[in-house]
């Protein structure tokens, strides 16, 4: 199993946080001190059965000071102590982590990958489809790799076990202090007064002490939010440890306040994303409902008809529309087995964006992120799901026995809107970072062995994942292009994986293959094979090729045998360079 040497909470801050308590305690000690400062002044001043009231009042509010005066200290040294333990811990799984290094084994962020196993006598998985037994000599530095990997996974899985005893025992005695120092609470005069409180609850007591309960529930809610917001900041890997580390009451809370922020993070396991997003998913009508009278609004204010302004609404108002549209078919799809609503926004853009999975990526053995290009949106989200469910159908049926498939949709961006805005690298550059951080959040959140990952660009869906492979990684095994502008490299080993797991196929009735020769040029706005970088394509790219069909158009690779077989043997590892 993958090793997470992520460690939650901060020292530094739970540092900074005692010290404020402590000043707390000379603060509240102050205050009990001018309790009995007041009672005193009453006595020698003040006489009578209203004085005897006060000075009784002050002493008890003296005690209670007293005793948080006490209570204060007592809290700033249990964190105190769980901050040097967390240290210790942070310690330990660093040193796992050097010695994975050493070992040869793959450390990604707090993440530690055991051993891959060793191939077969009669395939050689350095190259698809050869099979032919290595080298004696090569089969000897393999076995003894392996054996120094498995050594050193060995030695670093012990240390991470170590440092989560000692983590989880700083936790409990921490809890255990605090619990102690609550019960000390007990002894606060007024402390009865809360416990009668109890008995009646429409006193006025009971309300204030009701009240007090939501904000304490709110402030947990909070700052369960805010360990959140750190550990996106952090990327995928923080927010699948910390999202590991919570109580399923934690989960379920977080999931009730913000199903946005939890649905659509990287390094969410995918069930509770799904879960998230279908609630948000119930109440889009109205979202995009809402912010299609905004834009009407926007429309009646316009005085002049021919205002420019006036074509980018109506524009807006019609992307809304197919909104609704294709929330009508996620709502069909999804009602399917083994659908994950893995991403969702009703209103981005005016268009809405979905990622959709077939199959649970978390836990297939061979998984697919389809990028689409052009005029994806949620208005045509059902085509792409139908393009994905072709794919998922074939390599389901050639993956061997008992492995499984998962096969994603991202429309996680937003996609030219026409052929004229495909020319721009804009858009490949906006989405660039976010298609890495979820190519990265399927590594981290899958379970057990790291998975088959494929990532497959179609038209302008080549260039976004082009672009990212490029500039950040799309941590994939084989990267595929269909139709491809360009992928804005000129060469498959510019892309992070070897040339012979760079895939590219685009037919010879595609018309994106002339799109640099007149008239198409005009037709197309401009768009020409070399904007992006030559077609990955071209013989001198140094892709393996993708057979196609011909007579396939340039939407048309989903509909014919030989590309849609083709791509299937590639997330299924079967496919056979060329």
């Amino acid at each position: 199993m993958t090793l997470n040497t992520w460690v939650a909470g901060n020292p530094g801050t739970m540092r900074a946080y005692a010290q404020q308590v402590r000043g707390l305690g000379t603060a509240t000690e102050r205050v009990a001190s001018g309790q009995y400062m007041a009672r005193n002044h009453a006595a020698s001043e003040w006489e009578g059965p209203a004085s005897e009231a006060f000075q009784s009042w002050a002493t008890r509010q003296g005690r209670d000071g007293d005793t948080l005066a006490q209570l204060f200290p007592a809290v700033a040294q249990a964190v105190d102590v769980w901050c040097d333990e967390i240290d210790t811990v942070n310690s330990r799984m660093e040193q796992a982590r050097q010695v994975a290094r050493k070992g040869q084994l793959t450390v990604f962020a707090p993440l530690i990958y055991p051993p891959m196993p060793l191939p077969s006598p009669s395939q050689d998985v350095s190259l698809p489809g050869r099979d032919v037994p290595p080298a004696p000599a090569e089969a000897e530095a393999a076995r003894a790799l392996q054996a120094k990997q498995e050594a050193a996974f060995a030695e670093a899985q012990a240390t991470v076990q170590q440092a989560r005893d000692l983590e989880r025992n700083a936790h409990d005695k921490l809890v255990q202090r605090l619990n102690s120092i609550k019960d000390n609470l007990k002894n606060m005069p007024q402390s009865v007064a809360w416990e009668q409180a109890g008995a009646h609850p429409t006193s006025p007591a009971a309300v204030a002490l009701a009240n007090a309960a939501t904000v304490v529930e709110s402030r947990a809610a909070e700052a369960t939010k805010g360990m959140f917001e750190h550990a996106m900041r952090q990327g995928p890997a923080a927010v699948h440890a910390m999202w590991t580390s919570l109580s399923a009451s934690q989960r379920a809370d977080l999931i009730d306040r913000y199903p946005q922020m939890v649905g659509n993070t990287n390094g969410v396991p995918v069930v509770f994303r799904d879960e998230a997003n279908r609630r948000l998913l119930a109440t889009s009508r109205e979202d995009v409902r809402s912010k299609l009278e905004e834009i009407r609004q926007a429309q009646r204010q316009l005085s002049d008809p021919k205002d420019p302004m006036a074509r980018q609404l109506a524009e807006q108002v019609t992307q809304l529309n197919e909104a609704l549209d294709g929330i009508t078919d996620l709502e069909t799809s999804l009602g399917q087995s083994e659908k994950y609503l893995i991403g969702f926004d009703p209103t981005a853009d005016s268009r809405g964006r979905a990622i959709v999975a077939h199959g649970n990526p978390d836990t297939a053995d061979h998984v697919m992120t389809y990028v689409p290009g052009t005029f994806s949106d949620l208005g045509g989200v059902n085509g792409d799901l139908n393009n994905n469910q072709a794919i998922y159908d074939r390599a389901q049926q050639l993956a061997p026995p008992g492995q499984k498939v998962a096969t994603i949709v991202w429309e996680g961006y937003e996609s030219p809107p026409n052929l004229g805005e495909a020319a721009s690298e804009h858009y490949a550059n906006n989405a660039k970072q976010d298609l890495s951080d979820f190519q990265q959040g399927l590594r981290v959140t899958h379970e057990g062995q790291p998975s088959h990952n494929t990532i497959l660009g179609h038209s302008y869906g080549s260039t976004v994942v082009g672009y990212a492979s490029r500039d950040h990684g799309v941590y994939a095994d084989d990267i595929a292009f269909l139709g491809s502008p360009g992928v804005g490299v000129d060469h498959a080993h510019d892309l992070g994986v070897p040339p012979e797991h760079v895939w590219s196929g685009t037919s010879e009735a595609d018309a994106i293959k002339y799109a640099g020769v007149p008239p198409l040029f005009d037709e197309l706005d401009g768009i020409d094979d070399q904007r992006f970088g030559i077609s990955p394509s071209d013989p001198s790219f140094g892709a393996q090729t993708i057979p196609t069909d011909p007579s396939t158009d340039h939407s048309g690779y989903w509909n014919k045998p030989e590309s849609v077989d083709a791509i299937a043997r590639i997330v299924v590892g079967q496919q056979r360079a060329q």
